[in-house]
């Protein structure tokens, strides 16, 4: 079902408003209001950060708004802008926040990163340039995490599969999915989305839009495209992938917790909550490939509300939490893949003392790594994406041909709805 809060609503309701709530508590301290979206392990050291930061600047208050998942997240944003009580600062997706860039709801930092002590050469460029729009640094990047495979190093044992080399084929790939599949166990688990096939439809060669910065359509009719769309379905179809009826009892983070998944394709959210699990016994690999190495950008950033009432407390807090104290926090705590290089490559990231072992496989991955489009409607595109591509893992009588068209035919006007801002 496509998000009933879609851009259509958004762009009734949305217009540059103060933040309600933020400003002076009376006695000389600022206060600001901060909201991230996730899981009570991923968002636990956003609160960590929150200390730290009031610790350095007792005059401002910062209160910590944790969503408990993305599509709740955005609603809120939404409704917040629309009933002028949003909060001063948000941490959000690439794929999400030019929504909110073209009502003029955003603050863009760009102009503002020598007050907040930020200097941006310190930074990998593929976040930077992801959170850039019309020619403006919007937000700050916390992250530059990718698509890795997660997997599960007792079933490997157990199985008697070694860890495959760095540069393993999908013909490899899917023979450990094979050998790792038995009983109430599946192979790997991968969810049916755009962000989840781009990676692969990359690495044979293929493209997912026409146009990077100005997408008019898919380009999964490419033969290249299609292929690798085809290798996927068969992973589910062919019974290696957790059936909807599984999924429906047990989500496939909980299986790879129990030991019910062998592989596991995610980003580095899933690492605060797989430590939670001291029994677990886990690792990560890169991703297969076919003719060319490859792997999809995942980031946040930080985002400040045009309009908020103490813009310095917020830009303070931002440089913060994006700087090499705040990065170095969230990278302690296994939650991102810092976007600051120093931060990235330093033992706060990289300790092997704590899992995964090979963290450095998501630095590994950053020079081959691609993004989708930055676009208003992207997000309800993903959605509807999801719907069909569900249906291509699942259902044994819809077809691929049958997929491919509906895609064009039920994004072609979000395409174009996108471009026209």
């Amino acid at each position: 079902m496509r998000r009933s809060w879609a851009l259509g609503a958004l762009l009734l309701l949305l217009t540059p408003v103060a933040c309600a709530s933020s400003g002076d508590s009376g006695d000389g301290r600022k206060e600001i209001r901060f909201q991230v979206a996730g899981e009570q392990e991923e968002t636990a050291v956003y609160r960590t950060v929150v200390e730290a930061f009031s610790d350095e600047h007792p005059d401002i208050d910062v209160e910590l708004t944790e969503i408990p998942d993305r599509d709740q997240h955005l609603q809120k944003l939404t409704a917040s802008f629309a009933g002028a009580d949003a909060p001063d600062v948000f941490l959000i997706n690439y794929r999400e926040y030019s929504q909110f860039v073209v009502r003029g709801a955003m603050e863009a930092v760009g102009p503002h990163l020598e007050q907040a002590g930020i200097e941006v050469t310190d930074y990998y460029e593929q976040p930077i340039a992801a959170f850039t729009y019309d020619d403006e640094l919007q937000c700050m990047p916390q992250n530059i995490s990718s698509l890795v495979v997660y997997y599960n190093t007792q079933l490997f044992k157990e199985a008697g599969i070694e860890r495959p080399p760095a540069d393993w084929s999908w013909d490899d790939f899917r023979d450990v999915a094979e050998q790792l599949t038995g009983g109430d166990v599946r192979g790997v688990g991968i969810e049916p989305g755009i962000i989840r096939m781009a990676p692969f439809i990359w690495s044979n060669g293929g493209e997912v839009v026409d146009d990077l910065d100005a997408p008019t359509r898919f380009m999964l009719d490419q033969p290249e495209s299609r292929e690798a769309l085809e290798f996927l379905v068969e992973l589910a179809r062919d019974g290696l992938i957790p059936t909807e009826e599984e999924l429906a009892a047990q989500d496939p983070e909980t299986r790879f917790v129990t030991n019910k998944l062998g592989m596991f394709l995610s980003s580095r959210r899933e690492t605060p909550i797989f430590r939670e699990s001291l029994k677990l016994k886990w690792d990560v690999l890169p991703l297969p490939i076919a003719q060319q190495p490859s792997t999809i950008l995942h980031s946040d950033a930080y985002c400040i509300a045009r309009g908020t009432e103490n813009l310095d407390a917020a830009l303070d807090f931002v440089g913060f939490a994006a700087g090499e104290d705040g990065q170095t926090l969230t990278a302690f705590a296994g939650r991102t893949v810092p976007s600051l290089e120093s931060v990235a490559t330093s033992g706060a990231f990289l300790d092997p003392s704590q899992p995964p072992r090979h963290s450095g496989v998501f630095l590994d991955s950053i020079p081959v790594m691609q993004r989708t489009p930055v676009i208003p409607t992207w997000p309800e595109i993903e959605d509807v994406s999801a719907e069909i591509l569900t249906r291509a893992f699942y259902e044994d009588d819809y077809t691929i041909d049958e997929a491919l068209e509906d895609l064009v035919a039920e994004t072609a006007s979000l395409f174009e709805e996108g471009s026209n801002f």
